[in-house]
């Protein structure tokens, strides 16, 4: 998987090899109306982690948001989200 990054993505301090192996092992997933989409996965530590991403046209991955993840969206996790997935 290639991945790219805009600068943002790195806003609160999360490390690329996290970022990387939350959306490699992402439990949740949840499509956005502007195409994007919030994936959850949990860092290299085990603490779960929201990243928002697009798809680029070669396949490859544009992250631009990584966080601690907010309650709100490991609820959202927990439940399946309205229109989210839990990922095997």
């Amino acid at each position: 998987m290639v991945i790219e990054y805009h600068e943002a993505a790195f806003a609160h301090q999360i490390a690329e090899a996290d970022i990387e192996w939350a959306l490699r092992t992402h439990f949740f997933e949840r499509p956005a109306s502007d195409g994007s989409y919030l994936a959850i996965g949990f860092n290299r530590s085990g603490n779960p982690l929201e990243i928002a991403y697009r798809e680029l046209d070669d396949g490859s991955l544009f992250v631009f948001h990584a966080m601690p993840c907010r309650q709100k969206w490991l609820a959202a996790a927990n439940e399946g989200g309205k229109h989210g997935k839990k990922t095997d």
